[in-house]
């Protein structure tokens, strides 16, 4: 079973995110920020990692570079709060406000790792 991390920012978001991505199938561990998701990041193997939306961008973003950086081989989907939000270092970037649009690029993640 393909197992997701997903860093969030907001309690009901996790959750939110984490019953949409089990209900597709994925093992799903969230953390609830960037302290946590840095303590559990290196404690399995993660097939790709999740970074939510409801954070300030500069927060997202030192996560991913960071998820990059120590999870080199790890795909990381960051999820947009705006379009012109960019993440250069993510291996795939989705608006959020659409699950199936974020679900679909999970997936393409996934077929990738």
């Amino acid at each position: 079973m393909t197992s997701i991390l997903q860093i969030g920012y907001v309690p009901a978001l996790v959750e939110t995110r984490a019953i949409m991505l089990r209900k597709d199938g994925y093992n799903v561990v969230s953390a609830l920020g960037n302290d946590e998701g840095i303590r559990m990041a290196p404690s399995r193997p993660f097939d790709v990692v999740v970074v939510g939306f409801s954070e300030r961008h500069t927060v997202r973003d030192q996560m991913v570079v960071w998820l990059k950086k120590n999870l080199p081989d790890v795909p990381v989907v960051a999820l947009l709060a705006n379009g012109y939000e960019t993440f250069p270092e993510a291996d795939c970037v989705t608006l959020s406000e659409d699950p199936r649009k974020w679900l679909e690029a999970v997936a393409g993640c996934v077929k990738k790792s």
